[in-house]
């Protein structure tokens, strides 16, 4: 049995709900406890979620009520909500047996088999991330310039090391130093506590959106670029990439709507979605304006 921890608020719960189903679809072989961690999560998202789990007979599904009383030593940085830390209480939402548990934020989506993620030998690495390439955050993070600077919207907690390494205390020290120059605060934290206790996985585990972009990313070189989007895993939708509005032109915007129509979410449609904006879209490629590349294929059961 995998263990998966979502964390999502009623905001995103739809599309947690996404990126359960594309998990599940994508995988049928593997067996998960997937734990959705929520603030304020309504009723009616808790019974959508259950739903997305409940047409699947490899998953088991456990939402947690988070109580914001928690995060009160935790600082308010930036634009970002306090629920970005609730990962950070990893180890309270799941049992003492529970060795490794795999966090996937919620505007992710599994677009292929990740059976090989569960069989990585953590050894003593208290986590498990993806680079982020020509990443200049360094600084901001007391990060050496030897080790590179990693996303944490996909990461493997090994959790006797985080239990020992005593994380979350750490993180929380080292945002009380530096909440005027932690720019993206979880993840500027982990990277500054734990650089020298975690593995690197490959680019196709974590696929955020500039390798999709013609203009970024190029010093990778062709060759690179196309092994990640032809063997990508999991799709990270960060930034202003967001695939549920229609006017993104995000090449797995599609799949993104292919597994949402197996949600209880299945009717939404984008305020923005219209006729001009249809246009829009389609003259953007049309006059190469896009800075989206437009992939042959996709992947995606």
């Amino acid at each position: 049995m995998h263990n998966i921890l979502f964390t999502t608020d009623e905001k995103f719960a739809q599309h947690c709900g996404v990126c359960t189903v594309s998990l599940l679809k994508n995988n049928p072989r593997e067996r998960f406890s997937i734990v959705v961690v929520g603030m304020g999560l309504s009723e009616s998202s808790q019974k959508n979620l259950k739903a997305c789990v409940n047409c699947f007979d490899n998953a088991v599904l456990e939402i947690v009520d988070f109580q914001k009383e928690k995060l009160i030593d935790f600082p308010q940085i930036g634009h970002y909500q306090k629920n970005i830390y609730l990962r950070l209480w990893v180890d309270e939402f799941f049992g003492d047996d529970v060795e490794k548990v795999l966090y996937l934020d919620v505007d992710t989506i599994v677009v292929d088999s990740i059976s090989e993620l569960f069989e990585i030998d953590l050894k003593d690495n208290v986590l498990a991330s993806v680079n982020i390439p020509f990443a200049t955050s360094h600084n901001r993070c007391h990060l050496p310039l030897e080790y590179e600077y990693f996303n944490s919207g996909v990461l493997i907690f090994n959790l006797k090391q985080w239990r020992l390494e005593d994380g979350r205390q750490k993180i929380l020290d080292f945002l009380l130093k530096n909440s005027d120059i932690a720019l993206n605060p979880d993840q500027d934290a982990l990277n500054g506590v734990f650089y020298k206790k975690r593995l690197t996985l490959d680019y196709t585990y974590n696929a955020i959106t500039p390798f999709f972009k013609k203009e970024l990313f190029k010093k990778l070189g062709v060759r690179e670029l196309s092994r990640i989007r032809e063997n990508v895993k999991i799709v990270h939708f960060n930034g202003n990439a967001r695939p549920w509005i229609y006017t993104c032109n995000h090449p797995y915007q599609r799949v993104y709507f292919k597994y949402l129509k197996y949600t209880p979410w299945s009717s939404y449609i984008p305020e923005d979605k219209s006729v001009f904006n249809y246009i829009k879209k389609q003259l953007r490629f049309m006059l190469g304006i896009e800075s989206f590349v437009k992939l042959a294929t996709v992947k995606g059961k």
